[in-house]
């Protein structure tokens, strides 16, 4: 008789790994596309290094709602680059400051800025990171990006701009909407900064 049952014990062991597994492997991560501008600056030929620096009260990205949906809760986030309505390339997972970092750097080699390492040139564009969460509230899922964008030289600030947004979107199957609206912000945020302004108030 334990012969007979050990084989049925055996099967149904692996199926309850197997449903364990899957059902950790299931939960999903918050993925984020930034898509470039369609228009192009008028910097080429500038050369400049970016920082980043995290100037947020509150460090945490997800609040309690969003974080009952997403494995991550750190707030890491997988980043893609994408020109048009493409699906992107994938750059990484960042945590927001260097998401934002990687981001603008992309934004600027786009508009023909030549992106170097500091200390490479004198000029540089330093990014202060004010807000960045998302949460999910009576099914929406909200989120709020605020950054100040200063231009600097040899320690100087020559011109500085800030740039906040806001964005809502009803929760509708699993959280692809969270991932729709984060991605259509930080892309609004991070290309509403005017660069050229920004190198000609610094008279640059």
């Amino acid at each position: 008789m334990d012969r007979i049952m050990q084989p049925r014990n055996s099967v149904l062991w692996v199926t309850g790994l197997f449903l364990s597994v899957f059902s950790c492997t299931s939960i999903p991560h918050l993925q984020m596309t930034y898509r470039l501008p369609q228009t192009q600056g008028t910097l080429a030929g500038k050369k400049v290094f970016v920082t980043v620096e995290d100037l947020r009260k509150d460090k945490a990205t997800l609040g309690p709602g969003a974080r009952k949906e997403f494995e991550s809760a750190s707030g890491s986030i997988s980043l893609s680059v994408a020109k048009g309505e493409g699906p992107g390339i994938k750059k990484g997972i960042y945590q927001p400051p260097d998401l934002l970092k990687v981001a603008m750097e992309s934004r600027m080699q786009h508009d023909g800025i030549e992106v170097v390492q500091e200390g490479a040139s004198q000029v540089g564009i330093s990014l202060l990171l004010k807000s960045f969460f998302l949460d999910r509230v009576e099914r929406k899922w909200k989120v709020t990006i605020a950054y100040e964008a200063r231009l600097v030289k040899e320690g100087n600030v020559l011109s500085s701009q800030i740039v906040s947004g806001e964005a809502e979107r009803f929760e509708l199957v699993g959280t692809e909407e969270a991932d729709v609206v984060i991605g259509e912000l930080f892309t609004d945020v991070v290309n509403r900064l005017d660069l050229d302004k920004l190198f000609r108030e610094s008279g640059l």
